[in-house]
């Protein structure tokens, strides 16, 4: 009795890619939310931060003309506030980069992403998130070193064979360091269609950017002196209103694509690790080869 081997799915095509990508972040438009509340914490707490110190500054007289210099308790706090700023930010950064690529996962995995995927990716992923991150530290610093003898070719090739870091981590249950080994292999298995999906998603990105650009020129001339008013003067009340609508927008855009493109790059590498190696079956349980 003859038994036929199970079809190897072929790899995913660029535009089918970018077709699913947007159907699915369509359904799950909660991908792009981490990031976005994230961003509100960390202004919020900015702002508390800036306004508790300028509060106690008030409180002690610093502000006035002949305010004495601020007390060592004073500078500790402000120390202290500083650095429970920075680690709530950190913690809070890791769990919105969790977080996405946890649901981006589940909507290919399920066709739907809640909070509780994100949540469940920071509690089981985030150490190893962590360390991944440690370990793509260190190649920045080698692509540093490396800038000049290589002609700056250490730096673009950074972010090419770590694309998959994340997706490795999250998806593929990866340790951190393992990941980095992982998304190396992908990348030199995969070197065309790897490079292509990244050039094109951060052009993509790239233009958005610009577009938030688009009214800072015109603004910048509109506070230039004329013939006719020799000094800088503020624009029309509705241009400016306008200018900052449309940078609102522009970032509302941004961070919207930043879900969108986590999903493309989840999407890419489940295709992409799905391909047998030789001697190897594919699937999440197989060990990956080539590194």
């Amino acid at each position: 009795m003859i038994v036929t081997p199970p079809p190897v799915p072929e790899p995913i095509r660029f535009e089918v890619l970018l077709s699913q990508s947007w159907s699915l972040f369509r359904r799950n438009w909660i991908v792009a939310v981490p990031p976005v509340i994230a961003m509100l914490i960390g202004l919020a707490g900015a702002a508390a931060l800036v306004g508790a110190l300028v509060a106690g500054a008030i409180a002690r007289g610093l502000f006035e003309r002949h305010a004495p210099p601020p007390d060592g308790g004073f500078v500790g706090t402000i120390l202290t506030g500083w650095l429970v700023y920075v680690v709530v930010m950190l913690v809070v950064s890791l769990w919105s980069y969790a977080a996405m690529y946890g649901m981006a996962d589940a909507a290919w995995a399920k066709g739907t992403a809640t909070f509780a995927d994100g949540f469940t990716a920071f509690r089981t992923r985030a150490v190893s998130l962590v360390v991944a991150g440690i370990g793509v530290c260190g190649l920045a610093i080698v692509a540093f070193i490396l800038a000049l003898p290589t002609l700056g070719l250490a730096f673009l090739a950074l972010p090419l064979v770590t694309m998959y870091v994340a997706p490795s981590v999250v998806t593929g249950r990866r340790d951190g360091f393992t990941a980095i080994a992982e998304s190396f292999a992908l990348v030199r298995r995969f070197f065309g269609a790897s490079a292509i999906a990244l050039l094109v998603l951060l052009a993509i990105n790239y233009g958005i950017s610009m577009m938030a650009s688009f009214p800072i020129y015109p603004l910048e001339f509109a506070f230039l002196p004329t013939a006719s008013q020799p000094v800088p003067h503020l624009p029309a009340v509705g241009f400016l209103a306008a200018a900052g609508l449309w940078f609102v927008l522009a970032m509302v855009v941004a961070q919207a694509y930043l879900g969108y493109y986590t999903i493309a790059i989840v999407g890419l590498y489940r295709s992409l690790f799905a391909q047998p190696i030789a001697g190897q079956p594919p699937g999440p349980s197989a060990p990956f080869a080539g590194v």
